[in-house]
């Protein structure tokens, strides 16, 4: 890297969840990049496809009204599914 090139970069530290570090690592690998430029192919993949790769089948719910917009979707599952979540919440 050259002086110019150092002097347009700027450090960022990134604290991985445990196992990601060797998933990046074989990602690079792979790609025959270092870990620091797949990271920044994959963020910039990520950024430029931005709000492009976000689901859009389901509209956001509006802050405070969460436990309308949940009541709402339990009515429309079947029975067995409404059963089945309550389950999980016992």
């Amino acid at each position: 890297m050259t002086n110019n090139a150092t002097t347009r970069t700027e450090k960022f530290v990134v604290r991985f969840p445990y196992g990601m570090r060797n998933q990046v690592a074989e990602a690079a690998n792979d790609s025959h990049r270092s870990m620091n430029a797949e990271i920044i192919a994959r963020l910039e993949h990520s950024l430029d496809n931005w709000p492009q790769t976000l689901p859009h089948t389901e509209t956001p719910v509006p802050q405070g009204n969460e436990e309308t917009a949940l009541l709402e979707r339990f009515r429309q599952l079947s029975r067995s599914k409404q059963q089945a979540l309550l389950a999980l919440l016992d």
